[in-house]
């Protein structure tokens, strides 16, 4: 379920931008009724990161996880899935969004892996901020692509640059490439553009970039 939290969420930013032509293609846009978009819980995910995500997006969100379960945020809330990764067909998924937190505890979650590779392998947009992109380096999803992710960019050190040794590291606060899409955690408003691109929600450049000045308080 999409916590209360997000659905407050929805209200505010519905009611300070009545006027707001973007707001309602995200909202009613036709191509977003018929998306599909996922975001991926586990213990300790960084939900700040994702916020405006699911914000304008909620109304086609589900949550997914490995188990039904609540899950704690790195903020200390509370969340529980509507459907487990085993009960998702990659079929019906068009996004799906990986936020941050520790990657490290999620390197061995062979079922994550495994979903993640068929989605890849069907084309589906797989988006990573902070550390959802360096799960999807350590998974190897990003070899030969061009990424960032963590804080403000990945970290090599030579204990893990076996982790990054194929891909090629931008210093970019977001990139896509191909269906991959990765980010730096405080890229979290460029994050949310992007994929609101993905969805189709912009028809233009023009209105992308109003809506991250919006998103950044630029007047």
């Amino acid at each position: 379920m999409v916590c209360c939290e997000h659905a407050f969420a929805v209200q505010i930013f519905t009611a300070k931008c009545r006027n707001l032509k973007i707001l309602e293609k995200t909202l009613y846009s036709e191509k977003c009724e018929k998306m599909k978009i996922f975001v991926y819980y586990y213990d300790g995910f960084v939900e700040f990161e994702i916020v405006h995500v699911c914000c304008a997006l909620g109304k086609y969100l589900t949550a997914v996880a490995v188990e039904n379960k609540i899950y704690t945020s790195i903020e200390r809330q509370k969340f529980l899935p509507d459907i487990t990764l085993s009960e998702l067909d990659p079929d019906d998924v068009d996004i799906f969004v990986i936020p941050g937190g520790n990657p490290a505890q999620e390197y061995e979650n062979t079922v994550l892996k495994e979903f993640l590779f068929r989605l890849n392998e069907k084309g589906k947009i797989i988006a990573g901020i902070c550390g959802g992109a360096e799960i999807m380096a350590y998974y190897g999803l990003l070899d030969g692509k061009r990424a960032t992710g963590d804080t403000a960019g990945f970290v090599i050190t030579p204990q893990n640059k076996h982790i990054f040794e194929k891909i090629i590291a931008v210093n970019h606060d977001v990139v896509r490439d191909g269906n991959l899409i990765t980010a730096m955690g405080q890229a979290y408003c460029e994050f949310a553009v992007e994929i609101q691109k993905a969805a189709g929600v912009f028809t233009t450049e023009e209105e992308a970039a109003q809506m991250l000045k919006w998103y950044k308080n630029i007047k």
